[in-house]
C-alpha cells in the first residue's frame, strides 16, 4: 500500500514539473514561438534577434495579413536590407520581406508553395546571395533556421509540444537576456513589413566607421583572398540549387504570378566562398531557366567595403541602388547586369575577365586594392 502511494506522490510530482516547464515556456516563450502565432507584430513586448524563430512569425503573419500585401521578396539575410517601401517604386505593389538567416533553394520553393497557396502573390522577388549552393537545409535542430511546420508539411502538433516541451534553462536564460536589453530595445524592434532593422549599425558608423568596418568586414579578408585566388571550390549543391530555382519558375508560371531574380551584391570577400569556374557555369545555366539582374561580380561597389556592415550584408543604400538600377531612376558604371540566353555568356566571360585581373594583381602584390571611404563608389557618403 505504501509502494502505491509512493508511486502516485512520484508520478504527482512528475506531472507537476512537466506543468511547470510547460507554462513557463508558453508564458516566457523563450524562442518566440507562442507570441509569433498571431503573426502580429504588435502583439511582441520584447526584443527579437536571430535566436528566435522569426521564420515562424514570417509564415503566421502572411497567414493571418496576407490581404495587405501583393508581392513578397524572399532570400537569405542578404535580402534583409531591401525595403518594402523602395520595392514599392518598382511597380506600386504593396511588399512583405521574407528574408531568413541562411536561406536555401529548397526553402525559397517551400515558401513559394506557400504563398500561393496562402496568399494571393501578384509578384514574387528572389533575391539570390550565392551561399545558397552551399546548403541544401539548414540544421533543423537549431530555432534560427527550422522551418515551419505549416509551411513544411509536418505536424502542428508536435511542432507545438517541441516548444513547449524545451529545456526550461532556456526560458530563464532568456528572461535575464531581455532583462539586459531593456535600454537597447530599439535595435531589436522588427518593422512589420519584415525587412532588417539596422538601427545598430548605423550608429556604429556615426562613431568610428573606419575602425568598424576594418573589425567586421575586413577581418578576415586576406584569408578569404587566398582562397578566392589561390582555392576556389566547388558548392555542392548547385545542381540541386538549379533544380528548385526551376520548380519556383514553374510554379509561378502556372499561376501567372511574376517571377523576378536577383543576384545581390556580394563583398568580394565573401565570394571566396562560392566563387568558382562552377558559380559561373551556374550563372548560365540560370539563363536556361530565366532571365535575372546580377548585382555581384567585380564592379567598384563591391570593392568597397564601406557598403557593407559586415563581410557577408550590404547597407540599405546598396540595396536602394539595387532597385533604382533596375528601375532606371539611378545607375553606377558596372553595377547591375540584365542577363538573358542571349547575352549570359558575354557576362560571365566578362566576370572571368575580371576576376583573372584580380587573380594576377593578388599574386604579383599579395592583396588587392579595394574602394576608399572618400571614392565615388561609397554610396553611404554619396
Amino acid at each position: 500500500m505504501k509502494f502505491k502511494k509512493w508511486n502516485i506522490a512520484f508520478l504527482g510530482l512528475v506531472f507537476a514539473v512537466l506543468i511547470v516547464v510547460a507554462c513557463t515556456n508558453y508564458f516566457v516563450d523563450p524562442f518566440g514561438y507562442f507570441t509569433f502565432q498571431s503573426g502580429d507584430y504588435d502583439d511582441i513586448d520584447f526584443p527579437v534577434d536571430t535566436s528566435y524563430m522569426q521564420r515562424e512569425l514570417k509564415a503566421e503573419h502572411v497567414l493571418h495579413f496576407s490581404d495587405n500585401y501583393d508581392a513578397y521578396l524572399l532570400g537569405g539575410s542578404k535580402a534583409g536590407t531591401y525595403r518594402p517601401a523602395k520595392l514599392q517604386e518598382l511597380d506600386g505593389y504593396r511588399y512583405y520581406n521574407m528574408f531568413e538567416i541562411g536561406g536555401s533553394f529548397y526553402e525559397y520553393y517551400l515558401e513559394t508553395q506557400f504563398l500561393l497557396e496562402h496568399a494571393n502573390p501578384k509578384k514574387i522577388i528572389l533575391s539570390i546571395s550565392g551561399g545558397e549552393v552551399r546548403v541544401e537545409e539548414r540544421d533543423q535542430s537549431d530555432v534560427t533556421y527550422q522551418i515551419p511546420a505549416i509551411m513544411s508539411g509536418e505536424s502542428k502538433f508536435l511542432e507545438m509540444f517541441d516548444f513547449i516541451s524545451k529545456d526550461i534553462g532556456e526560458s530563464l536564460d532568456r528572461l535575464k537576456q531581455r532583462k539586459e536589453r531593456e535600454s537597447r530595445e530599439k535595435y531589436y524592434e522588427m518593422p512589420s513589413t519584415g525587412e532588417r532593422n539596422m538601427e545598430l549599425y548605423y550608429e556604429r558608423v556615426e562613431t568610428d566607421w573606419e575602425n568598424y568596418t576594418t573589425r567586421y568586414v575586413l577581418e578576415e579578408f586576406d584569408q578569404h583572398m587566398r582562397t578566392l585566388f589561390k582555392a576556389p571550390r566547388r558548392a555542392p549543391y548547385i545542381d540541386e540549387g538549379l533544380e528548385y530555382l526551376r520548380l519556383i519558375k514553374e510554379l509561378c508560371d502556372e499561376n501567372g504570378v511574376e517571377l523576378l531574380v536577383i543576384v545581390s551584391p556580394a563583398f568580394i570577400g565573401d565570394l571566396s566562398i562560392f566563387e568558382s569556374i562552377y558559380y559561373w557555369e551556374f550563372l548560365v545555366d540560370i539563363s536556361m531557366i530565366t532571365d535575372y539582374w546580377d548585382f555581384s561580380g567585380y564592379n567598384d561597389i563591391v570593392l568597397n567595403p564601406y557598403n557593407f556592415y559586415n563581410e557577408g550584408h550590404f547597407y540599405y543604400e546598396t540595396a536602394d541602388l539595387v532597385i533604382d538600377t533596375i528601375n532606371g531612376t539611378d545607375s553606377y558604371p558596372g553595377f547591375g547586369v540584365y542577363v538573358t540566353r542571349e547575352n549570359v555568356m558575354e557576362h560571365v566571360e566578362q566576370r572571368k575577365a575580371d576576376y583573372e585581373r584580380l587573380q594576377q594583381e593578388y599574386l604579383e602584390t599579395g592583396t588587392i586594392q579595394l574602394q576608399g571611404m572618400e571614392d565615388a563608389s561609397c554610396l553611404l557618403k554619396n
